[in-house]
């Protein structure tokens, strides 16, 4: 029997948050001034375990879930955390992870030969102030990218998520796009949104999906993908691909 949502949809993906701890602060996701030094984040015998994990994974697969997502906060700070993707890899299911990319350089072997099938890293710039600035942990750019790397080495399948800001990023789309053209690598713009009220949204801080393509197309031109969606888009004749979502 599948699970259904309020409009009778069957319930396809699932994402499991393993911790609500990171090592970022990204100023759209966690901001410093609301997830400080003295904010409470949950005890660790407050987490489910890994077999806990993988016993309600087992029950949504048999309503009839085909995609995992893990997720955090930072997943990858939960340690030993291919041990679960081995557990969840044992399902018939799409089995992927979100990441910040800062501990893959570590992880993504061990992540890949566990069974994990694909990932996601945010990435918000190129630009190594602005990058910084929005992770607000002096995190270096490199060391993303040499996540990136590191998980395509390993053999696993990789998009890259990046939130755009006006006055913060937003110059740095068309670059974004230059980078990851013809590498196999998908690349995701999503407008800056309202998260549970915390992180100052404004109006006024978004640039609209379709002004992100106009952006990149008037520099890479850019085709419907197939199959055709409103937002699903590629550079002509790279393997890649180019998407705008909006909030």
């Amino acid at each position: 029997m599948d699970a259904l949502d309020t409009f009778g949809r069957p319930l396809s993906d699932l994402r499991i948050s393993v911790t609500d701890r990171c090592n970022f602060r990204c100023v759209y996701c966690m901001p410093r001034e609301v997830y400080g030094r003295d904010y409470k984040f949950l005890e660790r015998r407050e987490l489910l375990t890994f077999e806990e994990i993988a016993r309600a994974a087992r029950v949504f697969v048999s309503l009839g879930v085909t995609k995992i997502r893990i997720t955090g906060g930072e997943p990858l700070v939960r340690r030993d955390l291919e041990g679960l993707v081995s557990m969840l890899a044992e399902l018939d299911v799409d089995l992927t992870l979100t990441t910040n990319g800062s501990l893959l350089p570590m992880k993504a072997t061990a992540l890949a030969q566990a069974g994990l099938r694909r990932i996601t890293v945010s990435l918000d710039s190129l630009d190594d102030v602005t990058f910084r600035a929005m992770n607000d942990a002096d995190f270096p750019v490199a060391r993303v990218l040499d996540g990136i790397d590191s998980a395509r080495a390993a053999g696993l399948p990789v998009k890259v998520n990046c939130v755009v800001k006006r006055g913060v990023n937003d110059g740095d789309v068309v670059e974004m796009a230059r980078w990851f053209h013809g590498t196999g690598v998908t690349l995701r713009f999503i407008e800056y949104m309202d998260v549970g009220h915390t992180n100052g949204w404004r109006l006024d801080d978004v640039v609209p999906a379709a002004e992100i393509v106009r952006a990149i197309d008037a520099e890479l031109p850019l085709e419907p993908s197939t199959p055709r969606t409103a937002a699903r888009l590629h550079a002509a004749g790279a393997s890649a691909t180019a998407g705008a979502r909006s909030a």
